[in-house]
């Protein structure tokens, strides 16, 4: 009798054990989804001006995932495009669909890395308008061409860096472009100060490594910090 009750007990604890490593091992579908936080700085109110940046397109080559979790084996996988995501931002479109299939678990920690630019199109491009007085228009252009990793701790709706993958409900994970802190040490005087181009009858504010260097420089340090992932 005792023999069978150690026997049954062992069976359980293999039942139990092939149950969990299956729980762990079960895919949870995760969907990309880029967006961005737009931009505005007040001017001067006697020239009524006034700087918004309100729309974004990146280029991404490559995105990475790097989860680690506290039961189950890590989890890595690099996803190269054939053709470049393209993702409008400001509205959310997208050239492609981009979800995968991740084993649920409690992940302690997860690194998103995207590989952001090609040779034929700008990495990052944001867009806006500088008002320069009631009827002074200027077209705003911030041109971001080289090749570049941005490396990024994702994080839970909470802030938190524990995300939890279940297979009840699909995840997004949701990056988030924050223009505002690219743009954070740049002044009024400063873009009040630049240098202005024609392109046909428009004026153009072009900032790049060409153009406007002292702003797209103070800009770029900025670029590894202005993008954050969320899982919700």
């Amino acid at each position: 009798m005792r023999k069978v009750f150690v026997a049954i007990f062992v069976s359980m604890v293999i039942i139990l054990s092939s149950c969990e490593k299956d729980d762990i091992t079960q895919p949870v579908e995760v969907e990309f989804e880029f967006s961005m936080e737009s931009f505005h700085m007040e001017g001067d109110s006697k020239a009524a001006s006034g700087f918004d940046v309100d729309e974004g397109t990146i280029i991404i080559s490559e995105i990475q995932f790097d989860g680690r979790r506290n039961q189950g084996e890590d989890y890595y996988f690099t996803s190269d495009f054939n053709s470049p995501l393209m993702a409008q931002m400001h509205n959310r479109v997208m050239n492609q669909n981009v979800s995968y299939d991740v084993p649920q678990g409690i992940y302690d920690r997860i690194d998103i890395h995207l590989s952001l630019g090609d040779s034929a199109q700008f990495a990052l491009q944001l867009q806006g308008r500088f008002q320069r007085g009631p009827l002074d228009e200027v077209l705003v252009d911030f041109q971001y061409a080289f090749k570049e990793q941005i490396n990024i701790r994702a994080r839970n709706n909470q802030g938190n860096e524990q995300v939890v993958f279940t297979q009840d409900s699909g995840l997004k994970a949701k990056v988030i472009f924050d223009v505002p802190h690219l743009f954070q040490f740049i002044s009024m005087k400063m873009i009040q100060n630049a240098e202005i181009t024609k392109n046909g009858n428009a004026s153009v504010l072009e900032i790049n490594n060409e153009k406007n260097t002292d702003i797209f420089n103070l800009m770029v340090t900025r670029l590894d910090n202005s993008m954050r992932v969320v899982f919700e």
